[in-house]
This record gives C-alpha cells, sequence and structure tokens, in this order.
C-alpha cells in the first residue's frame, strides 16, 4: 500500500499541535511502513535526514502558506495525477472536493461550534467550513471517543466511517535524568477562550497566591495581554514558542500543570506532562477525563477556589503528590505513536477497500 501523507503542518506549525502532531504520525509511519509513504512538504522545508532513506518518496510542494494548496481541488487533483498513491491522508485543514483517491482525514474537536473559539469571527466561520468539509472524506480518524462524539453532532456522517485511533507521547518526554525540586506550575497551550486562561490569572491574582508556585506560560497564551495584569507581577514568566526539548524541562520542573480548557480533543499536554512525572490537574470537560482516566485530579472548570484548593493540597502532602506522579507515569506509557500508526494503518487500509466497493 502506498501512503500519501500531507507532512507539511510539521514545518509551518512546528511548536503548535497541529504540527506536533503531523511530525509524530511522519516519523511513526515511516519507521512502520518504510517504503510505503509519500510525503508532500513544503518547498525548502528542512527535512529531517532519516526520513529520507524511509520514504518512498519525499515531495515539495510549491505553495508552502498555510492553507495556501488547499484551494484546493485542482492542485491535489493534479499532484496525485502526477504522484499516485492508494490513500491520502490529511491530518490538519480542509479536505477538498473530488479528489481521486481514498482520504483519510483527522478531526480533533468541534470548538469552533460551541465556543467562541477562535474568537475572531471571520477565523470561526473557516474553521467551521474545514470542519464540515471532513464529510467528504472517504474516512475519518478521530483523536479520542468524545472527538467522535463531537464530530457526528456536528457533521452529517455515518458512524461506521468514523474510527478513533488516541494519540501517544513523543519520546522527548520524559522524567528528568537529575530531578530537582519542583519550580513552577504550569500552563501550556493557548488562549483562545475554551483554553480558560482566565481561572488560571484568578488562581495567581487570589488573596492565597503567595501560598502558591509563580506561574509558567508556555505556548501562544504567553502573550496574552491578561497575563500584565499588575496583580500578578513577579509572579509569571512567559515562554513564547518552546520546542520539544524546551516544553519536556518545563514539565521536568513543574509542581504541576494545569490544564482547565472548558473543551479538548484529546489534551495532549496532559499525557506530556505525565510521562515526564508532572502531575495533572485537568478540567473534567471534553476528552480530559477519557485521556487522563485516574491519574490527573480532574476540576470543575468554573471553580477557581476549587484548583487553588487542589494546588495547595499537593503542597501539603507530598506523598499525594508523588502517587499522582506514579499514576501519571503509567498511565502516559500506555499511549504510545507506535500504537497510534498501527491504527491508522488499519483505518488506511479500510478507506481503501471501501472506495474499492463504490468503484
Amino acid at each position: 500500500m502506498r501512503i500519501g501523507l500531507d507532512a507539511r503542518a510539521a514545518f509551518l506549525d512546528p511548536n503548535r499541535g497541529f504540527g506536533r502532531v503531523t511530525r509524530s504520525l511522519a516519523e511513526e509511519l515511516l519507521r512502520l511502513l518504510p517504503g510505503e509513504v509519500v510525503l508532500f512538504v513544503p518547498h525548502g522545508a528542512p527535512v529531517p535526514q532519516p526520513w529520507y532513506p524511509l520514504a518512498a518518496r519525499i515531495v515539495a510542494l510549491h505553495r508552502p502558506r498555510r492553507g495556501a494548496f488547499l484551494f484546493d481541488g485542482p492542485a491535489w487533483r493534479m499532484t496525485l495525477g502526477r504522484i499516485p498513491v492508494d490513500v491520502l491522508h490529511l491530518p490538519t485543514w480542509t479536505v477538498p472536493a473530488r479528489l481521486p483517491v481514498p482520504v483519510v482525514a483527522t478531526f480533533y474537536d468541534a470548538t469552533p461550534f460551541r465556543f467562541p473559539s477562535p474568537p475572531e469571527p471571520w477565523r470561526r466561520h473557516r474553521a467551521r467550513q474545514a470542519i464540515r468539509s471532513l464529510a467528504r472524506a472517504t474516512a475519518v480518524h478521530a483523536i479520542s471517543h468524545h472527538a467522535k462524539a463531537e464530530l457526528l453532532a456536528t457533521v452529517r456522517l455515518a458512524p461506521e466511517r468514523v474510527f478513533v485511533a488516541h494519540l501517544g507521547v513523543g519520546s522527548e518526554f520524559l522524567p528528568s535524568p537529575t530531578p530537582t525540586p519542583p519550580e513552577h506550575l504550569l500552563f501550556v497551550g493557548g488562549s483562545d477562550p475554551h483554553k480558560n486562561l482566565e481561572l488560571v490569572v484568578a488562581l495567581l491574582a487570589s488573596p492565597e497566591a503567595e501560598r502558591l508556585p509563580p506561574l509558567v506560560v508556555a505556548g501562544a497564551a504567553a502573550a496574552d495581554r491578561r497575563l500584565a495584569d499588575p496583580a500578578l507581577r513577579g509572579r509569571v514568566r512567559r515562554v513564547a514558542n518552546p520546542d520539544d526539548r524546551a516544553l519536556a524541562e518545563l514539565y521536568q520542573r513543574a509542581f504541576a500543570l494545569l490544564l482547565p480548557s472548558r473543551n479538548e480533543g484529546f489534551g495532549l499536554p496532559a499525557l506530556e506532562a505525565m510521562a515526564c512525572g508532572c502531575p495533572v490537574l485537568a478540567a473534567r470537560a471534553g476528552a480530559l477525563p477519557e485521556v487522563c482516566g485516574e491519574a490527573a485530579v480532574l476540576l470543575d472548570p468554573d471553580d477557581p477556589g476549587a484548583w487553588r484548593e487542589a494546588v495547595l493540597a499537593l503542597l501539603a502532602k507530598p506523598g499525594r503528590r508523588s502517587e499522582t506522579v506514579g499514576a501519571g507515569l503509567a498511565r502516559a506509557h500506555t499511549f504510545t505513536w507506535e500504537r497510534t500508526a498501527r491504527e491508522l494503518t488499519s483505518i488506511y487500509r479500510g478507506a481503501t477497500r471501501a472506495a474499492s466497493s463504490r468503484s
């Protein structure tokens, strides 16, 4: 089987969720299926040298801007006419109409339909259109059972066309080889409304904040204006664009990860933190209970007081924190990119059979 993978996000968004997921999928599929994967990358992208001997072919696309290639169907049809594949996996952006091969598309979450995220109406409209385009896919890869339920409630799709394959944890995310005392609380991600950054701000601005560790905000949320509140002066450090190594170090040095999102299709930071030996305090919302199981402290995303008390309880009882670390490490070990790649391979084969039966 010759699998085409649109790997552009790995280079266009290398330190954001879509890009990190795409890179991990590309690397694991190449290891699992050497000589069977055609990678589509942006023209001039710094493709890792180990990818070349494992790929069936690496194709440089000449329109590297995010989404520019996807206006879209004619460009894909022309490319696939020159470079045939048995199935095309589109892990990000939209699914064009009338592609000449079976398509597997990845679905993350239906947040743009449920929350004002992204906050700009035009971006939210575009995100909704991208989600609706998944109806054109031969099969859809949902990253959690929660994501599958959201998709089926949002887009008219037969349930038998949607398959769940959980994401994995990268090999970079491990406990520190030289453990050090925890230094900070950690928030990882963006500042769109559903990410609930305001809960973390309220936590650090509360009268009891001096009893809490300082906060590190990593990712796009580091630029949020709310972090400039005078009440937080000296209490917040911002890390705008950490790569995986820097992010792993932040997890390793964290007292706990705060993940108060009101919706997540998966919640990759939770697993990454667990794999690094960092306790997780997560919202009882979206896919977070599914992903975290009993290895995280699950809390109401609208109750800052409960989050403050949960942090203080871990501070007061080091044994409880150690138990949470151990449960998290065990939980993270069950989520691997190898398993994801094997499950995706089964989805690819099913998509090709479904397309053949309809032709």
